[in-house]
């Protein structure tokens, strides 16, 4: 019962603070997003920290039950226990926490996803791909007059400097910014902006799939099955650091994979084997359930033996 009690402060503790942490991060880059150097904005959004804890939410599940295994490897226990426990938390996150969070933000209308403005403001140069502009006066409609510095020779005359009035403001350049200032001083690297793209698709089809019913959903998270299955390699080694190291890698590896059968990238052959075993079965992504059924089988099979074997060697160590 104990263990019970602790899983539950833990699972119900990692997600009050991780939902907290990433709807904050959420709500800042929103609020970078829309800013433009010279404007008033607000530190807080309630709208951005509201969709951030939406979108948040299916993340922190995942990165929960990571957490449950590092607990378990940390702190080792009655395996049967933990691992009933383990599984119907695994079952509520993904049959009730995460569809029911996906149905909030279908509903939530929101303009947060591309909370970017077109809007700039006077008196400050901003670089562009071309050249740099000075605007001297922003008009309500959008129209600005101002100078701009030909650096790269792309007017192709001699004036360096040439004036303009009531030219059209175009941001094109600054997105998924508002303001060019703001993304050349802090646009993130794409070890950052490549996985929350990664996430952001995956979660994209979470919603589609959410959508479209109970059995579709079923089939999107089978990928949710082969992520709780990483609880097995926690027996891979005697080395906590490589069982660490396997479980990060293995659940990195089932989401990349998930994404490119979402996003189509795969070799054509696979693609035409995924069409004839969905006709065959009738299934609309009967290829990404069958490929995450192998993960769970295999990260299954493989910890039943790991474990036993372990079990059977240290039992031998304690009888010599």
């Amino acid at each position: 019962m104990k263990r019970i009690l602790t899983f539950a402060v833990i699972y119900l503790a990692a997600m009050f603070l991780g939902t907290l942490v990433f709807a904050t991060l959420f709500m800042f880059s929103c609020n970078l997003s829309s800013f433009v150097t010279g404007v008033e904005s607000s530190f807080f959004s309630v709208h951005f920290f509201v969709t951030g804890v939406l979108l948040s939410v299916p993340l922190v599940c995942i990165m929960v039950h990571l957490l449950f295994v590092f607990y378990q490897i940390r702190h080792p226990a009655k395996h049967i226990l933990s691992f009933i426990v383990y599984v119907l938390f695994g079952a509520l996150t993904w049959l009730v926490v995460i569809p029911t969070d996906l149905k909030l933000i279908a509903r939530y209308e929101s303009d947060a996803i591309s909370p970017r403005v077109e809007a700039t403001s006077a008196g400050v140069f901003r670089k562009e791909e071309n050249g740099i502009y000075y605007y001297s006066r922003v008009s309500e409609k959008g129209l600005a007059d101002g100078v701009f510095f030909d650096t790269t020779g792309y007017l192709g005359k001699d004036e360096v400097v040439v004036p303009f009035f009531d030219l059209p403001v175009k941001t094109e350049s600054a997105f998924p910014y508002s303001d060019i200032l703001i993304k050349n001083s802090l646009q993130p690297p794409r070890l950052v902006t490549y996985p929350l793209a990664v996430y952001n698709s995956l979660l994209t089809s979470a919603l589609y799939s959410s959508s479209q019913g109970f059995f579709h959903w079923l089939a999107f998270a089978s990928m949710g099955l082969a992520l709780l299955a990483v609880y097995a390699l926690q027996f891979g080694s005697s080395w906590k650091l490589a069982n660490f190291t396997f479980i990060i890698m293995t659940g990195v590896l089932i989401l990349f994979i998930n994404f490119l059968y979402y996003m189509n990238i795969m070799p054509e052959l696979l693609k035409e084997f995924a069409v004839k075993l969905s006709e065959f079965t009738g299934a609309k992504d009967p290829l990404v359930i069958l490929i995450n059924l192998i993960f769970t089988t295999f990260l299954t099979f493989f910890g039943v033996f790991m474990g036993l074997y372990r079990y059977g060697t240290s039992n031998s160590e304690i009888e010599e």
